[in-house]
């Protein structure tokens, strides 16, 4: 059973995306193989069992999942460098021998909340599915499209170079039977011809010294199995004439 064409995109995309150094294309490296490795599932064979083993649907998704947790990774890190950094600024903040901590003033809390609010908004950005939608601009999406369209036109060449060989194979078959029934034919014909020629070589000989006096010719056996047997041509065909005197 032959590899379909989603599989082979599917590979290919697999193996170019731990080179993908582009975190915004990677994402959207994933969300394209979770999408081709859904059709690969649901692919089916003529007689309705699935045409890809489950062990290698479970292969390709661990496969997927391996590449999808680079892109968890750094958020992971980022998280953890903001955690430490307040930490620091909380210690550091209280001098040594201050008992009570003095709030701030409210215009300083006015001007420290926006602030927070957008390090958990970049918290929750970072840490988002990666599987969801990527906004790429239109030279990456031409530039993905360009290469699928290159692997697609890729893959039906191969087919078509390989449908163009099995029937050259075919036509050099038939044109081989077609020479061996011809060179077969001719053989037949040169070997009647020359049988021809032999017997109508000896009725001319008969006819032109018959009437002549007595005389016995004996070629006849000799000349018609020489010819048969292509060991002379009719030209070097000698006859043997046996003569009795005449009263």
């Amino acid at each position: 059973m032959g590899i379909s064409k989603t599989e082979v995109n599917l590979r290919r995309l697999l193996a170019a995306a731990p080179k993908q150094q582009n975190q915004a294309k990677l994402a959207h490296y994933v969300a394209t193989l979770r999408e081709q490795l859904e059709q690969l599932a649901e692919e089916r064979t003529p007689e309705g069992l699935p045409r890809i083993a489950k062990v290698t649907i479970n292969d390709y998704s661990e496969k997927i999942e391996a590449i999808a947790a680079k892109l968890v990774a750094p958020s992971q890190d980022i998280e953890e460098s903001h955690e430490s950094f307040a930490a620091s600024s909380s210690q550091g903040s209280s001098p040594k021998g201050v008992e009570n901590h003095i709030p701030p003033s409210p215009g300083l809390r006015r001007r420290a909340m926006p602030s927070s609010h957008s390090d958990e908004r970049t918290r929750k950005d970072t840490v988002e599915d990666p599987s969801g939608p990527v906004r790429l601009d239109a030279t990456t999406q031409a530039h993905i499209e360009k290469h699928r369209n290159l692997q697609e036109d890729l893959t039906d060449e191969m087919v078509g170079l390989a449908r163009q060989l099995k029937e050259s194979s075919l036509l050099m078959n038939q044109s081989i039977e077609n020479t061996e029934k011809i060179l077969d034919s001719t053989e037949r014909a040169v070997e009647h011809s020359l049988a021809s020629t032999g017997r109508v070589n000896v009725r001319a000989v008969i006819r032109c010294y018959g009437k002549d006096r007595p005389v016995i010719w004996a070629s006849v056996i000799t000349q018609q199995l020489a010819i048969a047997s292509s060991t002379i041509t009719p030209s070097a065909v000698f006859l043997t004439r046996i003569e009795f005197p005449s009263n």
